[in-house]
């Protein structure tokens, strides 16, 4: 009797565990959907706000823009340039000066 009774008591016992062992399998796989549908809205989002970049990128005022802020630059730039040119050329020219053998005394 106290046989049966340890038998029915350790079959309870494992189905039990076994049923917690599977509730447990389960809760991942809920955590996995969750994840992959984070992930999903974050792809879309960045999807999205791509596609919003290249529409504003296609504008023709980032163009012009660009056209606006190289024409400044070119103003800016070119009389230093000039000047850096011009410095160079006297530093060479002083160089070569500097370099000529001097007459020799006699």
């Amino acid at each position: 009797m106290k046989l049966l009774a340890m038998i029915v008591l350790f079959f309870t016992i494992c189905s039990l565990e076994g049923a917690l062992v599977r509730r447990q399998a389960q809760e991942p796989s809920q955590a996995e959907t969750s994840l992959k549908s984070m992930v999903n809205r974050y792809l879309h989002t960045v999807t999205e706000y791509g596609k919003d970049l290249m529409e504003k990128a296609k504008s023709s005022e980032i163009e012009t823009q660009a056209k606006v802020y190289f024409e400044k630059m070119q103003d800016q730039l070119t009389p230093l340039v000039q000047k850096a040119g011009t410095d160079l050329m006297k530093f060479f020219s002083n160089l070569m000066k500097s370099e000529k053998p001097q007459p020799a005394a006699k």
